[in-house]
């Protein structure tokens, strides 16, 4: 469980690294410990300039025990307002394959809250914060 716990983390931190750059968002998190099932969840509520907060989305973090040492995670990612979701699993050797597993997630919820997909996404990997902004080359 120690995993989905920095799974959940991680996620966190790259879904305040999406909402950087937008002055009118902010995320309120609450997070779920169910120990006979072995998840942790994530529940988010936005809330906007006036400070109303709207249900947004929840993710499920269940680790998957393996023999060979490499931990996997299935993910359940919900959209509260629509109820839709969607079950990814997220396979966790290095940081790099991490972020792109991560990727995964953050898409889903750049949807929800109509984001654009700024690329690099930092993700909560580095010590900086946010989209990493290139300099434009001549």
């Amino acid at each position: 469980m120690d995993r989905s716990i920095e799974i959940i983390n991680i996620l966190r931190s790259g879904l305040e690294s999406i909402i950087a750059d937008e002055p009118d968002i902010q995320i309120h998190y609450t997070r779920m410990f169910n120990f006979s099932e072995r998840r942790v969840s994530i529940r988010m509520e936005v809330s906007n300039e006036q400070s109303v907060r709207t249900p947004m989305g929840r993710i499920d973090v269940v680790e998957i025990p393996s023999k060979n040492g490499k931990v996997t995670c299935n993910c359940v990612l919900a959209e509260l307002q629509t109820g839709k979701e969607q079950r990814i699993v997220l396979r966790l050797k290095d940081s790099t394959q991490r972020e792109k597993e991560c990727e995964k997630v953050f898409g889903f919820f750049r949807n929800v809250l109509s984001i654009p997909d700024r690329r690099p996404l930092d993700g909560g990997f580095s010590s900086s914060r946010g989209a990493h902004k290139n300099p434009p080359t001549e």
